[in-house]
């Protein structure tokens, strides 16, 4: 597990350091953000208050540097210690209800013009490219999880709400990446397990340092696979090898034995006693062993015959 978490936090980390050049697209970064991992609370005098939650210091830290650039809100911050673990630490960003915080919620789809929540919100920002890159970058910081490549192929997204999943799952599909869907609790989990797709995320979010690393780790994991396959192959067709030469020896001898073998050509009898001086021998060397040599087809045709003739007399 721990090569796990080591692997999702160095994705979070590069991801933590891209930050589009255009302001739209940060706050669709910023919008998937609060969608994923903020928890809206409603205090006195029906206003809201907001906190976003996070492992992650990089991520903390970015989400922090986008709200104080965009937006004239307050924003402080709370790091806490997880019980009975001594490394990982949780930062929760506190907004508390303040006049700047509801027109934010609002243009980052969180609440409607009427100041009510609302499950899903088609942003602008969804038409362009940058826009769907960016908003799957911030999600997958809020929420995402990636096993590390040398483990097992699996990259997951977990979402409040179908229609969210529903939307998440058209905008990857839009990208060539289809996602399976399963529930977990109370979270819609989006997920991947084939490597070409999730290498594909990953270049597609930004992260093409871990997009390299993946790649490498499954071109090797590939190549070992091929060779075992080839390995596999070869052995079970030399074991039948041996098995179909083990055959021909008994019947052969049983040929002589009986004398039949007088019955047979001249091109038949040489094949026979090549096979009992040649047991490990494969038919195309029996070939270009026989007095003028014989081509592959020539030495199977000859050894079909024989073989008919052999299980003809078994009782």
């Amino acid at each position: 597990m721990s090569d796990d978490r080591s692997f999702a936090a160095a994705v979070k980390e590069e991801l933590a350091q891209v930050l589009s050049s255009d302001p739209a697209n940060q706050k669709m970064e910023l919008a998937a953000l609060l969608r994923a991992s903020g928890r809206i609370a409603l205090v006195g005098g029906g206003q809201f208050a907001l906190s976003l939650t996070t492992d992650w210091g990089p991520v903390a830290r970015k989400m922090v540097k986008m709200i104080r650039a965009h937006y004239q809100v307050e924003v402080s911050v709370l790091v806490t210690r997880k019980r009975n673990l001594r490394k990982n630490l949780t930062y929760v960003l506190r907004m508390g209800a303040q006049p700047d915080l509801e027109p934010m919620l609002r243009e980052l789809g969180v609440t409607n013009a009427g100041a009510n929540l609302v499950d899903w919100a088609e942003l602008p920002g969804f038409a362009q490219e940058g826009g769907r890159r960016a908003y799957l970058r911030g999600y997958f910081l809020g929420t995402g999880w990636i096993a590390a490549p040398e483990r097992q192929h699996h990259l997951e997204l977990a979402v409040h709400g179908m229609e969210a999943a529903d939307a998440l799952g058209q905008i990857l599909f839009q990208h060539g990446i289809p996602v399976r869907l399963s529930y977990r609790r109370e979270s819609h989990l989006l997920y991947l397990k084939e490597a070409e797709q999730i290498g594909r995320f990953l270049a597609l979010v930004g992260a093409h340092d871990a997009y390299l690393r993946y790649e490498d780790v499954r071109v090797v994991k590939e190549m070992k696979n091929l060779v075992n396959r080839q390995v596999n192959a070869e052995t079970a067709n030399l074991s039948k090898t041996v098995e179909a030469s083990a055959r021909q020896v008994e019947l052969f001898q049983h040929l002589k034995r009986t004398g039949e073998v007088a019955r047979l050509s001249p091109a038949l009898v040489e094949l026979i006693d090549l096979r009992l001086k040649h047991p490990d021998a494969s038919l195309k060397e029996l070939g270009e062993l026989c007095q003028p040599p014989v081509g592959k087809s020539g030495i199977n045709h000859r050894m079909r015959q024989l073989m008919r003739i052999c299980e003809s007399m078994e009782p």
